[in-house]
Parts: C-alpha cells; structure tokens; sequence
C-alpha cells in the first residue's frame, strides 16, 4: 500500500499558497528583523544627534563664558587711574552696554563697597534709574565680599584667574532700577592702579540672555527639521536648575520663561531624574525617561559643561530633551509605513500566489487530464500495435517460409535452366555440323552433275561412272542418315525444352505473384521450342522424302543398269533432273537447317537471358528472404517495444494519477472547501 504523507493530504493550489505565504512571512520577519536594526540604528543616531547638539550647545556656553569672564578683566583696566565719578567713565560703560546688548548693569566700587559709577542707559539707549544705586552700599553683598576677600572662580591652568562669579538668579539691583525682575549673572573682579594696588571692584552683571540665547538659536533649528518638543534644563554643581527652556509648554514661543518656582529651587538629583543621577556618577550619554514634571517619555541628552573655555569647578550641566514620541516621528512613521507597505504587499502577494496557483493547479489539472487521455489512448493504440506486431510476426514467419520454397523451387528452375542452355548450346553445336554436312552434300551433287555431264561425254565413262554414283549416293544416303540422326537430335532437344517449359510453367504457377515474370519466358520458351519442332519436322520430311527418292534411284539403278545403258541419255537427262532436284532439296534443307540454327541460337541465347533472369529472381530471392527475416526481427521486436509501450504506458498512467493526487491532494482540500 502506498504511504500517504501529510503533505499529500492537501492540494497544489493550497501548497503553492502556503509556499507563497511562507515565503513570504519569512521575508517579512527577516525583513522586520533588519528594519528593527535599522530603526534601532536610526534612534541610534538620533540619540547621538542630541547627545552632539548637548555637547555644541555646551561648547557654545563656554564660549560666551570665556567672553564673559575676559570682560570683566579687560573693563577694569580702563579704571586703572579711577579717583571719583565722572561723566565720561558714565559714557563708556554706556556704549559697553549698548554694545554688548545684554549688560544691565556695570557696576565699579570702592573697596568700602560704595559705588563709584556706573551706567545710567540700558543697551537701546535709553535712561534707567541708576541714581538710587549711589545711594546703596554693596559691601554687604556676596559678589562683593568674595572679590574682595579674593575667592574666586578660577583655574589657572586655562588662563582663567581673579573673576568672581556668582550663578544666575535674580538681581535684586537690576529689579531696583529696572522695576523688573531679571536673571542674570555677576562677574567681579579687583581693579587696579598702575603700581598694582587694589583700588576698586568691577562687577558686570548680564543678563542670562548670554547663555540663553545659544539656547533659542539652537532651539531654532531644531524646529526647522520639524522638532519643536525640545527642553533644555540646565544645573549648577548642586544640580538645581539655572536655566529651564521649554517652548512647547509656552505656546512654542521662543521667549524663556524665568519661573521663579523652578530656577534655583527645582533640584533634579532630588526629584530622581536618571540622567541627573548619571551625572552625578560622572557620566555623559543619552538615556530615555519620563519627565516626572510633564509625565512624557522623553530622550535625555546629559553632559558636564566642561572644556577649555571655563572653569570646571563650576559644575554646570546640561541635559538635552525631547519628546520621544516626536523624536522617533519619522521612525515610527517609516515603521508604520513599513509594516502597513509589507502587509499592502504580503495581501498582494497573497493575492497573485492564490491566482497563479490557481492558474497552474488548473493548468497541470488540464495537463494531467490530457495526460490520462492520451495515455488510454497510447494503451489502447500499444494494445492495438501488440496485436499487429504479432500478427505481422505470424505473417512474416509465414511469408519466411513460403520465400524459403519459392527459393529452392527458383533453384530448382534455375538448375534446369542451366541444362536447357547446355542442351541448346549443343543443338546449335549440331545445327552448324548439319550446316557443315548439307554445304558437303551440295558440293557432292554438284559434283554429281558434274559426272552426269561427262556421261554425255562417254556412255563408257558412264558404266565406270555409275558405280562410282552408286557409291557417291550411297554415301549420300549415309549423309542423309547422319542429317536425319542430328534432326531426331534437334526433335529430342525439342521435346526437351517443351518439357522445361511445361515444369517452368508449373513452378511459376506455384510461385505465384513471384513467379508471373518466369512464366512468361517460359512460355516464350515453350513457344520457340514448338518453332524449332515445326522446323525439325519439316527437314525430317524432307530427309525421309530424299533417303526415299535417294533409295528408290538406287533401287531402280540396280534394277534397271541395263535399261540405263540403253536408255542412257533419258536416264542422264532424269539424272540431271534428279541432280538438279536433289541441289533444289539440299538448298531446302541448307535454308531449313539455317532456319534452325538461327533458332536454336534464339533459344540458346533465351536460354542464357532466361538464365540471367533466374539467377537475378534467384538473388531478389535471398534478398527478399532476407528482408522477410529482418523483417520477422523487427516484427518481433516490434512485438517486445509494443509490449514495452504498454509498460510504460502503465507507468505512465500511473504518474498520472500521482499527478492528479498532487494536484488535488488526498485529504480534505480546505482552500476549495472555502470557495465553494
């Protein structure tokens, strides 16, 4: 029994399907599977992205803070020589801080922390109230002291030494003359005179616009590729915020928001922020969390401010954040894409798998029927050609034998053909003797004449004469016997030939068809043979006329010599007659004998054609007997590929029905289930 596979129990259609399917689903796994990679690669680099502009923006800071820092230093060389206020000191701290754009005040002290001057215009030129500061003392104040008591932010190494700074809050000085709150920050530093004595402090105090403007600009280009969730915090060494930058919760207005609740008093290390926790432990990167303010996942970007334009023992700190949500945008839109592009295809794949398995299962369905029917009809046609094959076998097994009795007999005719010729060679052999002998018997009558003319001569020549006739015409009558033995020669040959062509007759009827050709030279043969009797009866005839007429002139010579003697001249003249007839009869038979050579040389050269023409028959017949041989092989072997035919065709049918079982399948055909 054969085994049946699972595999078996469903149709072509439905393999080709799940083929196709699975092909398919493998392609969009390891297609998944790659654009995972390549999307992690893709938040990969975005990461590293924010991580590069936290580090730009950073260099950026560091920047304006060595600007800073080196303008503190070089403002208070210009008040070397300072001894008291003065209108024209006022002037140039005015165009610094029209220039600069971001100084809000400058401010230079005694060392009792009295004010000496300072600007009375802010950076648009325009008046402040900056007399109420001459009434204040600033000795009191933590930038003050420090400068003055030499605690300052520095790091010699870097080139930055003597400044004072305080971090960024809010100026109660500036709110005084401004009648505004601003964040800002302090740069000190000690004036001094040209022998080197402390004689003033110089304190700038800029707006945080000189850091935040980095921010905004940065900002700036991040909205022109589309992101506008990012939020920028920045930490003094204690991790409070100093600097909190988030447009998208202000309506995406660039301006900074300075909210008094969070600047200075929102620690991050506190709160448990992860990437605050990583700068604590002294790293830098990227990590993702959610924003304990806002509750949104957000891509943090973490770096110490740090380089060779601050002094580190500051501790500022940045973190870089977006929304994560906005930051994978395009990722999770060309995921989307991806997958919903992947299912679009996996459908149409589907799709054209189901028609074209469809459209092959039908096609091999078709095929598989034309199989099955060609096939039936390829046994019954090797059924049909075994039967032929073997009938054409018997055929040619008979024909074999009867072309094996068709030769011997043609042998046989063929044997006595070769007699006949033999005997006709003979017979003409005979004829030219006869010939030979009448052309002496010619000679010898006229010669006769001859004497018969010298018996008018001499009667005694006569007497000598007649016995010598008498001899002459006995040996006459013993040519005569010898030309009527030849013709008895040439009627035996006759008689011979006749019963040649009578037995050819009967062979080439038993030959049949074969032997139609043969019967017709025989019956040429039999009819040149009939000539040659009429003609050897005619000159027996005339023969035995002659031995008679020959005999009866001896007889009457004998009897009547002495009437011949006296009856001398009308038994010369009878004599002559005689002669002339004898010359007359020999010239009948010379022409009779002639007659026959001819046709017994007409019937040896037939004999010798009719030869020719056995030995060709003969020949055709082994040919043909050997065809009839190949031709049994090859109906035998016709036989054996008919019955091989047969096999295959078996076999053949067969691999049809496997054919039929692969298409249809041996079990439960879901898929056609379903569309019926």
């Amino acid at each position: 029994m054969k085994e049946i596979y699972f595999a078996d129990k469903f149709s072509l259609k439905l393999k080709i399907l799940i083929l196709c399917l699975a092909g398919s689903f493998s392609i969009f796994i390891i297609s998944i599977i790659f654009a995972f990679f390549n999307f992690n690669s893709q938040e990969d680099l975005i990461k590293e992205r924010m991580y590069q502009s936290a580090e730009d923006l950073s260099n950026s800071i560091q920047d304006q803070f060595y600007e800073r820092y080196g303008d503190a230093k070089t403002f208070a060389l210009y008040f070397k020589n300072i001894s008291g206020y003065s209108k024209e000191e006022v002037n140039y701290l005015n165009k610094l801080v029209k220039f600069y754009g971001f100084y809000n005040l400058i401010l230079v002290c005694d060392l009792n922390g009295k004010l000496i001057v300072t600007n009375d215009e802010n950076a648009d030129g325009k008046k402040i109230n900056s007399e109420i500061l001459y009434k204040e003392n600033f000795s009191q104040t933590n930038w003050f002291k420090e400068t003055l008591t030499k605690r300052y932010s520095e790091d010699a190494a870097k080139g930055f030494t003597q400044v004072n700074i305080q971090k960024p809050d809010f100026n109660e000085i500036i709110e005084k003359v401004y009648k505004e709150k601003i964040y800002s920050t302090i740069f000190s530093t000690l004036i001094y005179n040209s022998k080197g004595d402390t004689i003033a402090i110089l304190s700038t105090h800029p707006n945080f616009y000189w850091v935040e403007n980095t921010v905004t600009r940065m900002y700036d280009n991040f909205v022109n590729s589309n992101i506008k969730t990012l939020h920028v915090s920045m930490l003094d060494k204690d991790f409070n915020v100093i600097l909190d930058y988030n447009p998208s919760k202000n309506g995406n207005k660039t301006e900074l928001v300075h909210d008094e609740k969070i600047l200075n008093k929102y620690n991050l290390l506190k709160s448990g922020q992860p990437a605050a926790l990583k700068l604590s432990k002294g790293e830098e990167g990227t990590l993702e969390s959610i924003n304990s303010r806002y509750k949104v996942k957000q891509i943090n970007a973490y770096k110490n401010v740090v380089g060779k334009k601050i002094v580190d023992d500051i501790g500022w700190k940045l973190l870089v954040r977006f929304d994560s949500s906005e930051a994978y945008a395009r990722t999770n839109y060309s995921r989307n894409i991806f997958l919903v592009l992947f299912l679009i295809i996996f459908l149409i794949i589907t799709g054209i798998s189901y028609y074209f398995g469809t459209f092959l299962a039908n096609k091999l369905k078709h095929i598989a029927n034309s199989l099955s029917k060609g096939n039936q009809i390829l046994i019954q046609t090797s059924t049909e050609a075994t039967s032929d094959s073997q009938k054409l076998s018997t055929s040619a097994t008979q024909q074999a034998t009867s072309l094996h009795e068709t030769v011997s007999a043609v042998n046989e005719i063929n044997a006595m053909m070769s007699k006949s010729s033999e005997m006709a060679i003979s017979s003409q052999k005979k004829s030219e003797e006869n010939i030979l002998k009448v052309n002496e018997g010619k000679k010898t009558i006229h010669n006769m004449i001859l004497s018969i003319n010298n018996i008018k001569q001499s009667n005694q020549e006569i007497m000598e004469e007649v016995l010598e006739s008498n001899k002459n015409i006995s040996s006459i009558i013993k040519v005569i016997s010898e030309i009527e033995h030849k013709t008895k020669v040439i009627n035996e040959i006759v008689f011979q030939t006749k019963l040649l062509s009578f037995n050819a007759s009967v062979e080439a009827a038993r030959a049949g068809e074969h032997g139609r050709g043969f019967s017709v030279v025989a019956e040429e043969v039999g009819n040149l043979a009939k000539m040659s009797g009429n003609a050897s009866n005619e000159i027996s005839t005339l023969l035995e006329n002659s031995i008679n007429k020959v005999q009866s002139i001896i007889n009457q010579t004998k009897n009547n010599i002495d009437q011949i003697l006296t009856k001398s001249k009308n038994t010369i003249k009878e004599g002559e007659e005689v002669s002339k007839e004898c010359v007359d009869i020999f010239e009948q038979i010379l022409i009779n004998t002639e007659e026959v050579n001819t046709l017994v040389y007409e019937i040896t050269n037939s004999a010798k054609e009719q030869a020719k023409g056995i030995y060709k028959i003969n020949n055709a017949m082994h040919e043909l007997d050997n065809v009839t041989n190949q031709n049994n092989s090859i109906a035998e072997k016709t036989t054996q590929t008919a019955h091989e035919l047969l096999k295959q065709s078996n076999e053949l049918e067969a691999m049809a029905k496997s054919l039929m079982e692969i298409i249809n399948g041996n079990g439960l055909n879901i898929l056609e289930k379903v569309e019926d």
